[in-house]
């Protein structure tokens, strides 16, 4: 068992990383104004994942003996901060950034507010360039958080900063829904409206419209239907405006999805950051 030297342990699922991103997540959250350990998931990567040796005070390695999936080393992440006594997990992936100030908001935030599980904020979708494309993030508390969750995820899942005890209670991560496992976990703890999103922005999430393979993006769009699915609200017109635009991107070319998003972008219509 570790000895935590913080209330807060970032935990980093990583597969095949390329070494300069990893190390630039790291970096990110080794500046952090408030303390917090690292757990970097190696999920069965050829090569093993390395830890930088600037990082290797701060980050425990922990390594999956074969790939299996973001959930399953989400889960590790989750059992090791359970196991070693955090009482909060940050949740960040190999590529994205956190700003120096966002352990500390987050973790106020969750401590002035009892009744919230896990709080996320506003980010900074940036392309490999280095542009920035939009702001995703929603305002309005709770309920419109909830309210949201029936067409989408109303913020990144690498800014998702949340409470152990909560998460463990839930279950977890759900492994039935891999390549949409956030999305999930959000919509069983916005049940209890439970979820909460600052207004600040805390993170760069760093997205390449043409990286991302048809095959995974289809995954990732049956997995949010099938979520949509299993927590329905059948009383709720929202549910099933929701499950229409689903089934509407399915079908939609990914590029003209993108333009899409940008254009909402545009017009102040994605994730309430108008």
């Amino acid at each position: 068992m570790n000895v935590p030297s913080s209330r807060v342990i970032a935990v980093i699922p990583a597969f095949n990383p390329r070494a300069v991103e990893l190390a630039a997540t790291l970096r990110s959250m080794l500046a952090q104004t408030a303390p917090v350990d690292i757990c970097l998931v190696d999920d069965g990567s050829s090569p093993p994942v390395v830890v930088p040796e600037f990082a290797r005070g701060s980050t425990h390695l922990l390594r999956l003996r074969q790939n299996g999936g973001i959930t399953v080393a989400l889960r590790a992440g989750v059992q090791y901060a359970a196991e070693n006594g955090y009482e909060f997990i940050c949740r960040l992936d190999v590529g994205d950034l956190s700003y120096p100030s966002r352990v500390q908001k987050q973790l106020e935030h969750l401590d002035q507010n009892p009744g919230i599980d896990l709080v996320g904020a506003f980010a900074r979708v940036v392309d490999q360039a280095g542009e920035v494309r939009f702001l995703h993030g929603i305002r309005g508390g709770p309920a419109a958080i909830r309210a949201y969750l029936f067409k989408n995820s109303p913020f990144r899942h690498s800014s998702f900063f949340m409470r152990t005890r909560a998460v463990v209670a839930l279950g977890g991560y759900d492994v039935a829904f891999d390549g949409g496992e956030d999305y999930e976990l959000l919509l069983r703890l916005a049940k209890a409206e439970r979820v909460d999103c600052l207004s600040d922005t805390l993170i760069d999430y760093v997205v390449d419209p043409k990286g991302i393979s048809e095959m995974r993006r289809a995954r990732q769009l049956r997995r949010r239907l099938k979520a949509q699915l299993r927590h329905a609200v059948i009383a709720n017109p929202a549910w099933y405006a929701g499950v229409a635009r689903t089934l509407v991107v399915m079908v939609t070319p990914r590029q003209l999805a993108w333009r899409a998003t940008l254009h909402n972008w545009n017009q102040g219509k994605v994730g309430g950051s108008a």
